[in-house]
């Protein structure tokens, strides 16, 4: 069983939960998508039309450009402790005939 937020991020993604077994009680603004229901591709970047607590239409949705990670430099200290794990690798490597 899948459950998905009614209200999505403001990403435009839907929180979603699937389980094994049958929820008890659908929680308070989250509805059942419909088994053999068709996911777009573009899950959970969906637009979703509920009637009651059930799922009747999803269509695919835009799905955003992932933020770039900012490249950022190894600080000084950074740079010293990876020569340091370095330097203490090939000590050990030495040491042991490697």
């Amino acid at each position: 069983m899948t459950i998905i937020k009614i209200v999505p991020h403001t990403n435009g993604a839907h929180a979603n939960q699937t389980t094994m077994t049958p929820l008890p009680e659908i929680p308070e603004g989250w509805a059942v998508v419909p088994e053999g229901m068709e996911i777009p591709d573009t899950f959970p970047f969906v637009g979703i039309e509920v009637e009651g607590q059930v799922v009747t239409v999803m269509t695919p949705s835009v799905v955003p450009e992932p933020e770039p990670m900012p490249e950022t430099e190894p600080s000084a200290e950074e740079d010293l402790m990876g020569m340091a794990v370095d330097h203490e690798l090939r000590l050990t490597m030495l040491e042991m005939g490697i």
